[in-house]
């Protein structure tokens, strides 16, 4: 390399000029230390024109220097640099008197031109046949130019780039396609390009595999700003059956600033059906994240005076908020709110998989803990709906106040074996909630606060954990609980109780509630003592075999737990009252009902707790293995059964007995889950009804137990290993594509593709497979029942840009194949295409599309669709 930097004042030493200079005045510098270059023949150094900085300018073959004219040539990898700028070509010339730089390519061997001029200054980058340029006025004229503006590609045949930046085009093409010779492009006969803003064309027209298509403007905008825009959205238009000719997404764009933007859209349809919609971003970086939308519906379908007319309204909610990590480490919000009418999804909701959820869940957090303290505190709000009933569950709000486990009696600098009174610890705990159970009609009325159910707790237990023979855990603890209410019940017996809504006059339990706070607390001790041994057995292989050695553990694990009756010391919150005409009493609770119960209990509890896990493994030397290492396998991961006896009931005292068992098989791949549960208890047949009696179902029918339920579940997610390698370029798409759909969520009420599948397609893996499937056992009594389902899906790589993909199931029970989709792609290079379809059920729908894959001419697209809205 021939490095050197032009300070003007300097000399350059006489040796390094030949001797005839006089007749040859080129001269060949192989000194890469030269620092400086001026007249040594003494010329007026003020015919130089001077410039701002230092000018830097090395090559990989030879640096040429002509002392009269000032020129420098510099051969294969010749780079200049002043200032921002870089320029980079096989061939350079550089004229320090005009301040002028010229700049081409070199044929190699072969006559192919290598090394075309590179040039860069700041953001922007030329690639060109030749160009020149000058330092002192920033003009130049570029031949055959390619340069990238803000995702696009602007080329050019003449080129003129203007002192302000600006560069003047004529016959240029603008495309999203990177290669030299595009797939696509805009034919521009003349434009001005504004890095950084935007470029603003004459007349142009589309070419498509070089064939000029008969689409053109006469003149066109194409934006190319780092910064948000405000305008206008032009909404997307056509035809459904009930809803008739609509409008769709037309609105504003609000670019508010740098941390926030906010859209807002409309809907109109000509039978009557309109929607607003409102949605935005905002991002503060290393703080927090997140978008809102918001959007409302009056669907009306049909025709006003037919029986298929209907009027609905519909609503939808959606807010993401993501703390930083950075931001606070002490405390924490984050919300992810999926709030909507039931039937929102069924009618405006064109992603599948919305459709299939029957649940929705929303919460918003906020939690903080003091470093250096064991308290913490949390508050959130809790939202959870089903499609399937219309059942609402709010809890607004719910907090909480802890302080973690501390041992008071604990030495800081303990020497020695550790004292029984070290190991007592004490905790606090403190909840608030408010809960609403409700429909969804009734939701925004006055029913919604008659029915909430709120409460507030408080529990501080003590305790201490004593060891005993290594096997035993004896667990001393008292407990002080303390609850406050907004009301409690009376009950009253009336023998003339008056019904005025079937103006009946009949006896009747009635039960008043009594608003006021009321607050009940109890002291109570308890005692629990576990014990969880381990049992091992080996059986061992002769030695040769593959299979060495099998090992069975088992591990029995019992419990109990007694709590006495302290009721006689204790604050008394049971009422007696008269249940029946014949004067029976029952016992009742003030607090019957209430969200943490009762306090305290009347009698003494006690349970015996039982459970036995199994484990299997397998220590066997792989096929084709050569290191001769063993390798452990799960033949069963577990064989768990558990069940329970209450001490002092005086029936049925044991409880059911559960038990759970899986495996994987084919390297971990299959995966396959079995779990039920066992009555261990008969029944007798009252009439109509079962009732379980207190006798053992071995002596009646000779079996252990009944079994009530059973679940098996089988599932596999199967693909190619030419597609692992992949998988960390893979999910990183995968990432940047969640993060895209996350930031514009909003745009997929009506996405293009409407399977319900994301925007990236994965052709590093050229098949995959997963399915799945559940089978489910009811008896609780002498009738059964039993269902199963069955899903798959996949796709394929048929080529490396040719991608086909399934999903489907079948419901054994119905005896019909659940929602169906398929889906061909094509990678077209800069374009793709997308065919999907459901070819039958209620989403019965198809799209085919074929469109730019950059956002920026995201219009530049053919989509042709019959969606299942048209069916409405």
């Amino acid at each position: 390399m021939f490095p050197a930097v032009l300070l003007h004042g300097q000399t350059v030493n006489d040796s390094l000029v030949k001797e005839n200079q006089s007749n040859r005045r080129l001269t060949e510098l192989s000194d890469s230390t030269l620092a400086a270059v001026s007249d040594t023949t003494q010329q007026d150094s003020s015919k130089i024109s001077p410039i701002d900085s230092p000018v830097k300018y090395q090559s990989n073959d030879s640096l040429v220097f002509e002392i009269d004219s000032q020129k420098i040539y510099l051969y294969d990898q010749g780079q200049v640099n002043y200032q921002e700028i870089e320029l980079k070509a096989n061939y350079i010339a550089f004229d320090m008197s005009k301040n002028d730089i010229y700049a081409k390519g070199m044929p190699d061997s072969a006559g192919v031109i290598q090394g075309k001029p590179s040039f860069k200054d700041g953001g922007e980058t030329f690639d060109s046949k030749d160009m020149t340029y000058n330092f002192k006025t920033k003009k130049g004229y570029i031949e055959a130019i390619k340069t990238e503006q803000e995702g696009g590609y602007l080329h050019s045949e003449e080129t003129k780039r203007l002192a302000n930046g600006n560069i003047n085009i004529l016959h240029g093409k603008y495309t999203t396609c990177d290669l030299d010779h595009p797939h696509f492009y805009l034919a521009l006969t003349k434009a001005q390009s504004i890095p950084g803003k935007e470029i603003i064309s004459g007349p142009a027209y589309v070419v498509l595999e070089d064939v000029p298509l008969p689409i053109g403007i006469p003149f066109g905008f194409f934006p190319s700003t780092r910064t948000s825009t405000s305008g206008i959205l032009i909404p997307s238009y056509g035809e459904e059956n009930n809803r008739g000719f609509y409008l769709r997404d037309g609105g504003y764009y609000f670019a508010i600033n740098n941390y926030l933007d906010l859209r807002v859209t409309g809907d109109v349809y000509s039978h009557g059906t309109w929607g607003a919609n409102i949605s935005s971003n905002y991002r503060v970086r290393y703080k927090f994240s997140g978008n809102f939308s918001g959007r409302y519906y009056t669907n009306v379908s049909g025709e006003k005076g037919l029986d298929s007319y209907s009027k609905s309204h519909d609503f939808s909610i959606r807010w993401s908020h993501r703390q930083d990590p950075k931001a606070n480490p002490t405390q924490n919000f984050n919300a992810s709110v999926d709030f909507s009418s039931t039937t929102y999804d069924k009618n405006f909701s064109q992603n599948i998989d919305n459709y299939l959820t029957n649940t929705k869940r929303s919460s918003i957090s906020y939690s903080k803990n003091w470093p250096g303290t064991p308290f913490n505190f949390s508050a959130s709000l809790n939202h959870s709906q089903n499609s399937l009933d219309k059942s609402v569950n709010l809890s607004l709000p719910r907090m909480a106040f802890n302080m973690n486990t501390i041992y008071p009696f604990k030495r800081k600098n303990a020497g020695g074996d550790t004292k029984w009174y070290e190991n007592i610890q004490l905790s606090y705990s403190a909840s608030l909630d408010n809960n609403i159970k409700t429909k969804d009609s009734l939701l925004f009325t006055n029913h919604v606060w008659d029915h909430m159910d709120n409460g507030f707790q408080q529990s501080i237990p003590l305790s201490t954990n004593i060891k005993l023979l290594k096997v035993f855990n004896i667990s001393p603890s008292i407990n002080y609980k303390g609850v406050l209410y907004t009301q409690t019940i009376h009950k009253h017996w009336e023998n003339n109780y008056y019904d005025a809504t079937n103006n009946t006059t009949y006896p009747k339990l009635v039960t008043d509630t009594i608003s006021g706070l009321k607050y009940g607390h109890s002291l109570y001790p308890s005692f629990s003592m576990s014990a969880n041994p381990k049992l091992y057995g080996l059986f061992q292989f002769k030695k040769g075999s593959r299979v060495q050695a099998i090992r069975h553990v088992m591990s029995p694990s019992a419990s109990l737990s007694l709590t006495p009756d302290v009721s006689s010391f204790m604050p008394d919150y049971y009422r007696e009252v008269q249940s029946d005409t014949s004067g029976r009493k029952q016992s009742y609770s003030i607090f019957e009902g209430a969200m943490y119960g009762t306090p305290s209990t009347r009698g003494r509890s006690g349970r015996v707790s039982l459970g036995l896990r199994n484990t299997l493994e397998m220590k066997m030397i792989p096929k084709n293995d050569t290191t001769g290492e063993p390798k452990k396998v799960k033949i069963l991961e577990n064989f768990d059964f558990n069940t329970s006896y209450d001490v002092f009931r005086d029936s049925l005292n044991w409880s059911n007995i559960s038990f759970n068992t899986g495996t994987r098989l084919l390297n971990n791949k299959l995966n396959i889950r079995v779990s039920g549960n066992f009555d261990p208890y008969a029944y007798v047949k009252n009439g109509n009804s079962r009732i379980r009696i207190n006798q053992f179902e071995f002596q009646k029918s000779g079996r252990i137990a009944r079994l009530t339920n059973a679940n098996i579940s089988i599932g596999s997610s199967f693909r190619s290993k030419a597609g692992d390698k992949g998988d960390e370029n893979s999910a990183a798409a995968n990432e940047q594509n969640d993060m895209q759909q996350n930031q514009n969520y909003d745009d997929n009420l009506y996405p293009e593709a409407s399977l319900g599948t994301g925007n990236y397609v994965n052709f590093s893996i050229p098949w995959s497979f997963n399915f799945s499937y559940t089978f489910n056992y009811s008896k609780p009594y002498d009738q059964s029942n039993i269902t199963q389902t069955l899903s798959f899906g996949g796709d394929l790589s048929l080529t490396p840009k040719w991608k086909i993909g399934a999903r489907s199931g079948y419901d054994f029970t119905h005896h019909k194949m659940s929602t169906t989709s398929m889906s061909i792609h094509r990678d077209l290079h800069c374009w793709e295409m997308n065919f999907t379809v459901v070819p039958f059920g209620y989403r019965q729908s198809y799209e085919f599309r074929i469109n730019v894959k950059s956002a920026i001419l995201k219009d530049l697209k053919y989509n042709k669709r019959k969606s299942w809205y048209d069916r409405l």
